[in-house]
C-alpha cells in the first residue's frame, strides 16, 4: 500500500511530545512541502509563521484555551489566511475595480485565503508525519483576536485559521472512530437527513452515553472557549465586511 495513504489512515492527533528536536532541515522541507499545496489562482493568499520561541508557545499553551501540551512541542507553525499582501500590491499599483478606485479584499478573497491556508497547512501535516514527526490541529489560534494580532504583529485583512504544533513522540494513541461513511458520502446530490438518518449516524454514541446531544452541545457549543471563538472571529470578519 501507498505510504501516503498509510499516513492519512493512521493519522492520530499527537498531545505529548518529548524532547528530541526538530531539526531545521525537517522544518524546510515541511515548509517546502506546505507551499506546493494547490492555490487559487496561485496567489498563496496565506503566511506561515514557524515558532519555537518557548516564551511564545508558553503564551500560546495559556491563549488557546490553556492547553499546557503546545509549550512542549518542538516546532509549531501559524497559517494566516492573508489579502493583506495583495492588498498592498494592488494600491501600489493604483489597480481600479471596474473603473473606480479598488476599495479593498471582499468575503470571496478571504474565504479562497482560509481555503489556501488549510491546504498547506494539510500538506505540512503529512509532510511532518513522513518524517516520523507527531502533529496536532489548535483550532483555538482563532480565539483572542486582540491578543494574537499583537503577538503576531498581525496587519489588517490577516486571521489566523490554525496553528499546527509538531514534534517528536513517544507514543502514539489509538485511532478515534469516525462516522460510518453512509453518513459522510452522498453520490451526486445531499443526501435525505431524515430521522432515521440521524438515528443511525448517532447510534454508536448514543449507546455509549445517555443523553449524548445535550452533554455534547454543553460541553462544546455552550463553552466559554466557543464564545470567544464567536467574538474573536467577529472581530477578524469586520476587516472584509
Amino acid at each position: 500500500m501507498n505510504t501516503t495513504i498509510d499516513l492519512i489512515k493512521n493519522h492520530t492527533s499527537i498531545r505529548k511530545f518529548n524532547e528530541q528536536p526538530v531539526t531545521k532541515e525537517e522544518e524546510q522541507t515541511i515548509i517546502e512541502c506546505a507551499m506546493r499545496g494547490p492555490s487559487a489562482g496561485n496567489m498563496m493568499q496565506y503566511t506561515i509563521i514557524p515558532i519555537r520561541n518557548k516564551e511564545t508557545l508558553a503564551k500560546l499553551a495559556e491563549s488557546c484555551d490553556h492547553q499546557p501540551f503546545i509549550a512542549t512541542a518542538g516546532l509549531a507553525l501559524l497559517f494566516v489566511a492573508d489579502n493583506y499582501k495583495w492588498k498592498r500590491f494592488f494600491e501600489l499599483r493604483e489597480v481600479t475595480d471596474h473603473g473606480e478606485p479598488y476599495k479593498g479584499p471582499k468575503i470571496p478573497d478571504f474565504m479562497l485565503a482560509i481555503q489556501d491556508a488549510m491546504i498547506a497547512a494539510q500538506n505540512s501535516v503529512l509532510a511532518a508525519e513522513s518524517l516520523g514527526l507527531g502533529t496536532c490541529y489548535i483550532g483555538d489560534i482563532m480565539e483572542q483576536a486582540e491578543f494574537h494580532r499583537e503577538l503576531f504583529k498581525l496587519p489588517s485583512h490577516t486571521m489566523p485559521v490554525t496553528l499546527i504544533v509538531m514534534g517528536h513522540f513517544d507514543f502514539k494513541p489509538q485511532l478515534r472512530s469516525r462516522f460510518d461513511q453512509q453518513y459522510v458520502v452522498s453520490e451526486e446530490v445531499y443526501p435525505n437527513v431524515d430521522e432515521p438518518f440521524i438515528d443511525g449516524m448517532f447510534d454508536k454514541e448514543e449507546q455509549k452515553q445517555e443523553n449524548f446531544a445535550q452533554k455534547f452541545y454543553s460541553r462544546k457549543i455552550e463553552a466559554d472557549f466557543f464564545k470567544e471563538m464567536i467574538r474573536s472571529i467577529k472581530v477578524y470578519l469586520g476587516q472584509w465586511l
